[in-house]
């Protein structure tokens, strides 16, 4: 699916501060507007392309930058981050829902090419 235009992503950025907060998922840092966040993807797009929010969140840019292709265990623990504390609702029955989806999704590997050891 195509990144969505800036009508409907300012509406995904209204609907994910209005489900977690207006701040970034992985920091905690605040948005004053939320033309400053970006939206990430909880699972990269290489793992599970589209834009379904349960697997979306707003961060900061440098949070999003650093974040990158990783799955979000991996870059906070690289990071030495604890995810902030949240209080129990709509954001676990999104996760739980994500899981799911996953459950059911094959997940996208990349593709190897057989090495060749040697002639017979």
């Amino acid at each position: 699916m195509a990144r969505p235009n800036s009508t409907r992503m300012r509406a995904i950025k209204r609907a994910l501060a209005e489900r977690d907060g207006a701040g970034c998922f992985y920091c905690g840092h605040p948005f004053p507007a939320l033309i400053t966040a970006t939206v990430d993807h909880l699972i990269p797009q290489s793992l599970l392309p589209g834009w379904a929010l349960m697997n979306l969140v707003l961060a900061c840019r440098p949070c999003n930058q650093r974040k990158s292709g990783q799955l979000p265990q991996v870059f906070l623990r690289h990071a030495g981050q604890v995810p902030p504390l949240r209080p129990a609702g709509r954001l676990v029955t999104a996760v739980a829902a994500l899981a799911g989806r996953l459950a059911r999704v094959e997940l996208r590997r990349p593709t190897t090419t057989p090495v060749v050891t040697g002639c017979r």
